[in-house]
């Protein structure tokens, strides 16, 4: 399955483009360490900075996890968002086919719904990793205006970014509370 050329190049054109160091993206690859952490993230974010790959906006893990990835990887917005979407599209598509249709019988519901969720959690997939390049180019852009020393510079750009197992946690337990 191919992503849509038009979509990834609007989606690069949203982030920065001027860099003192001269790379193409407007962030380097130290930067993008420190926001995301390790070297998988940094690598994947770079090449959807500078255009270079067609798949950099697939996450099988925030396909697989939803709500929580988001969380993990402090994207709060986009998390309620995806829960949003997987709430929502059923009911629209469930009204949509009933209305068409007529009636519709509980054996359909569920097909619908089945097909609907893995649409949407592929939906998820593709949009993980660009919403992490997004937040990572607006949170390094706030803090390089600050013109703090590199070493700081780097740690506010880690403290911003990088993971919350806190955050995790609260989804679990917001979940236990809302299906007691």
């Amino acid at each position: 399955m191919g992503t849509n050329p038009e979509f990834q190049q609007s989606a690069t054109q949203l982030l920065p483009v001027e860099n003192e160091a001269g790379s193409k993206s407007g962030i380097s690859e130290t930067e993008l360490i420190a926001f995301a952490g390790g070297t998988h993230y940094p690598k994947l974010l770079m090449q959807l900075l500078e255009g270079k790959s067609r798949h950099a906006g697939f996450n099988v893990w925030a396909m697989i996890f939803g709500i929580q990835w988001f969380f993990f990887r402090k994207l709060y917005l986009f998390g309620l968002f995806s829960v949003a979407l997987e709430s929502i599209a059923p009911l629209i598509f469930i009204a949509g086919t009933a209305a068409v249709f007529g009636y519709l019988d509980k054996g359909a519901i569920i097909i619908i719904t089945v097909i609907t969720l893995i649409i949407t959690r592929v939906i998820i997939g593709y949009m993980a990793n660009i919403a992490l390049c997004l937040k990572a180019s607006y949170v390094i852009g706030k803090i390089d205006k600050l013109n703090k020393d590199n070493e700081a510079h780097l740690r506010l750009i880690k403290r911003a970014g990088g993971v919350s197992v806190p955050s995790l946690l609260l989804v679990y337990v917001v979940a236990r509370l809302a299906f007691r």
